[in-house]
């Protein structure tokens, strides 16, 4: 499916491309990183968003066989081989495995059937779905202590997974693809797309830049700055993890953190991030086409 969408995304890419003269100015790394810095609003929330799903998921990925060992089975890593503590602790690594057992088959399985489900939901609805879903699993994962519950929950991870693997993606060739958006200022077709800026609508020529001054944006740049909200997150998640689960005592700090984080970008997907509309004979009201939540 991701396949499908890039790919889609590209044979667009090179129509544009083909359609107009091609900019004569090089790639340098001063129009590489001006072309980051200066990205559309759309995009840059987009990849907030996206950074936060990856900031929670990774922050339970890492932690969860030493929260099953330490906080649901009530082992200690420290205590000596041969104590009940360190059997405790053990017993629970090797449940936490068929935990993420579980996680891998639920994203297999939300993934082939993610399609479906685009068909008759709209992606602001599966996306909020997904991070309240993963919220929910980890929290509540943290107050039980019931191994059967803390298993099953783990089916509400692969939801979230499959989601970031595909979603945000698909977005991004929409923002490529747009071809009409209505920016309250006239009718369709008549050629002020430009004063888009200035409204929370997506624009074609955000993406598109300018062919005369060699702005034209990439969507592999896009599609890299996307992937690079796993790595930054990766980061973070090493710098800050380890204070956290000092300080709170156990590895049920990161399964706070990532619940609270995953209800952070459950509210962002829906008040910030801008999601395009499907073909005009199917548009929905011109609201939303838009951000819930207005930039000032």
């Amino acid at each position: 499916q991701v396949a499908n969408i890039l790919l889609n995304g590209v044979k667009y890419e090179s129509e544009l491309n083909g359609s107009g003269e091609t900019s004569e100015q090089p790639l340098s790394v001063k129009l590489l990183c001006s072309t980051i810095c200066q990205m559309p609003k759309a995009l840059r929330n987009l990849c907030i968003n996206h950074f936060l799903g990856w900031l929670s998921f990774e922050g339970m990925l890492l932690f969860y066989t030493d929260f099953m060992g330490e906080v649901v089975f009530e082992g200690n890593p420290k205590a000596p081989h041969d104590s009940d503590e360190y059997r405790k602790y053990n017993a629970g690594v090797t449940m936490g495995c068929w935990g993420m057992c579980i996680y891998a088959f639920s994203a297999a399985f939300y993934s082939a059937v993610l399609e479906k489900l685009e068909e008759r939901f709209s992606t602001r609805t599966l996306y909020f779905v997904a991070y309240l879903a993963f919220g929910l699993g980890t929290g509540l994962a943290t107050l039980s202590r019931n191994i059967y519950v803390v298993l099953s929950l783990c089916s509400t991870y692969g939801i979230l997974f499959a989601t970031l693997c595909t979603l945000p993606y698909s977005l991004l060739c929409d923002y490529y693809q747009s071809r009409e958006v209505s920016c309250g200022l006239g009718s369709r077709g008549e050629g002020k797309w430009d004063s888009c800026e200035s409204l929370d609508v997506l624009c074609p020529l955000q993406f598109l830049g300018s062919q005369v001054e060699g702005t034209r944006r990439g969507m592999g740049v896009d599609i890299s700055l996307l992937s690079c909200q796993y790595f930054l997150a990766q980061i973070l998640v090493a710098l800050a993890m380890g204070p956290l689960t000092a300080a709170v005592g156990s590895a049920s700090g990161a399964m706070y953190f990532a619940s609270l984080v995953s209800f952070l970008g459950c509210l962002f997907s829906s008040l910030c991030v801008t999601y395009e509309s499907p073909p005009a004979e199917e548009l929905p009201p011109a609201e939303e086409q838009r951000p819930l939540l207005p930039h000032a």
